[in-house]
């Protein structure tokens, strides 16, 4: 990606303190568990996951839409918006943001209809609920809420240089790649910059190889 992180909206009001990130959450953990609140998000940063995959979108669209989906409840409660309506909201915005190409409304709409009977009926036991001009309305408090800060910076650009100036391996790349993607359950990228996360990621995979 073009530019510059230091001086992008990513590196100057996305990196946020842990404590700031506990204190916005208050509400919803007066009525959650810790656990509880982020298995919410392990679960809707999986139903992103393979609406993506249906979508047939690059892993870094997919990304972007997943920070989208982090930051907006980042500093809003989850009663603020259904979640579930949230997250194609966010892939909507991320196919423009990413250069994809936008995916036509009914197309998502469908996709959405589909996974969610098929791949998360255990969850959802009524058909998705909601229509284009319900993500169209959506798009514009998630655009408000955001500040217009639409740049995301992923690690794994960070993460193939990385592996190139250590030494290409393919093996290690692939399951830091599955690792970096796996980071996107968590809280990481909205605590550390991408390039952190890649050398993180790293880390971790020689660290694991070495103790099997």
């Amino acid at each position: 990606m073009a530019g510059n992180f230091w001086q992008s909206s990513h590196h100057q009001q996305w990196i946020l303190d842990k404590q700031d990130l506990i204190r916005e959450r208050q509400y919803d953990l007066s009525v959650l568990s810790e656990e509880e609140y982020q298995k919410i998000f392990i679960f809707f940063a999986s139903v992103i996951q393979t609406l993506g995959e249906q979508l047939k979108l690059r892993q870094q669209v997919i990304a972007t839409a997943t920070v989208y989906f982090k930051r907006f409840y980042a500093r809003n409660s989850l009663k603020c918006i259904d979640p579930l309506l949230l997250a194609p909201t966010c892939i909507f915005l991320a196919s423009k943001v990413e250069e994809f190409g936008v995916i036509s409304n009914t197309r998502l709409i469908t996709t959405c209809q589909t996974v969610i009977k098929n791949k998360f009926g255990y969850a959802y036991t009524q058909e998705f609920p909601y229509r284009a001009n319900h993500i169209l309305e959506c798009e514009f408090y998630l655009l408000e809420n955001l500040d217009c800060c639409l740049i995301v910076y992923q690690p794994y650009r960070p993460l193939l240089q990385l592996v190139q100036d250590i030494g290409h391996e393919e093996q290690l790349l692939t399951l830091a790649w599955r690792i970096v993607n796996d980071s996107l359950r968590t809280d990481v990228c909205l605590l550390y910059p991408p390039y952190q996360i890649a050398i993180g990621t790293e880390r971790r995979h020689r660290k694991n190889s070495r103790n099997c």
